[in-house]
């Protein structure tokens, strides 16, 4: 069960394969413990049954998490905004990120609370609310600026109409791959910029990427006037400039986190039922090493012998 703290993203947590293996589990050790109860393994079984009533807690408590928890779910928030998540009674504030940010991947997400404390919920943290655990999980990004005299960059499509970050949010198919996609306009040219992110490997398909830096992510992006006419496409990398339907577009490419909510078992379940598994494995050894020695049990006199005459 701790292994869903651990490794919270494995859908495997709310299959029925998952909650069929610990109810074999629990099956198991309730087997054992009836048998101990009736003195089959002595007095060190019946105190091995502490273990088995912790294994039990355990069991149910991820039992219950995988099959009444909620599935994993993350939460999108364009930097400096707030979005609701109800099922933590909370908001998430989306830091503020500007294009080093998005390189350095350092941007947090806080969780507020009414007449509770903020929740600081950092890149490589991760925090229990109630019974669920958060995290963050980087996801592409990247700062858009449009050169030219007084241009301004906007996203017409997109909750937050003035952010310059964009963060690809839907997806299309391109040949085999499913790559993400973003939209952003620069009004005062009249021209909307689809942008498409692809990864490294994606790239290194490319016959005309060869000047573009494999290691690294990079954008094909395209141009269109207000009717829809195609004016351009270009291949663009991080930090680099190019020059599509007369506008000038420069894009910093790096990740941007979305905070990530999965059902994790009730931590006061598992913090009791590893005390009582421990407790029971240490009572049964000192029990065990105690009942080593084997005590003479005092010998009856002998009866008296008649006497001959």
């Amino acid at each position: 069960m701790l292994a869903q703290d651990l490794y919270p993203t494995t859908p495997l947590y709310h299959t029925w394969q998952y909650a069929l293996a610990l109810t074999i589990a629990l099956v198991v050790v309730l087997a054992y413990a009836n048998g101990a109860r009736r003195g089959e393994d002595g007095v060190a079984g019946r105190r091995v049954l502490v273990s088995a009533a912790g294994a039990a807690v355990i069991v149910v408590a991820g039992l219950a998490s995988g099959l009444l928890g909620p599935d994993t779910a993350s939460v999108v928030g364009t930097p400096g905004t707030v979005v609701p998540v109800p099922a933590l009674g909370s908001a998430a504030f989306f830091g503020p990120a500007d294009a080093g940010a998005l390189v350095r991947g350092t941007a947090g997400v806080t969780l507020r609370r009414r007449n509770a404390a903020e929740i600081v919920v950092a890149p490589s943290g991760r925090r229990l609310v109630g019974e669920s655990l958060v995290y963050l999980e980087p996801r592409p990004a990247a700062y858009v600026e449009a050169h030219g005299a007084r241009l301004t960059v906007t996203q017409p499509t997109s909750a937050s109409f003035l952010s310059p970050v964009l963060l690809f949010r839907d997806h299309q198919r391109i040949g085999a791959f499913d790559v993400p996609f973003d939209t952003f306009a620069a009004p005062a040219r009249h021209r909307v910029v689809r942008a498409i992110y692809f990864t490294p490997e994606q790239l290194r398909t490319f016959t005309h990427a060869d000047a573009l830096d494999a290691a690294h992510p990079a954008l094909v992006v395209t141009a269109s006037n207000d009717t829809g006419k195609q004016l351009g496409i270009a291949l663009l990398a991080s930090g680099r400039t190019v020059e599509l339907g007369g506008v000038r577009v420069r894009a910093t490419i790096g990740t941007y986190p979305a905070l990530t909510v999965a059902a994790a078992p009730a931590t006061w379940a598992l913090l009791a039922g590893i005390a009582l598994f421990l407790a029971g494995i240490v009572w049964s050894a000192l029990g065990a090493r105690g009942g080593g020695a084997v005590r003479a049990e005092p010998q009856p006199p002998n009866p008296p012998q008649p006497q001959r005459a």
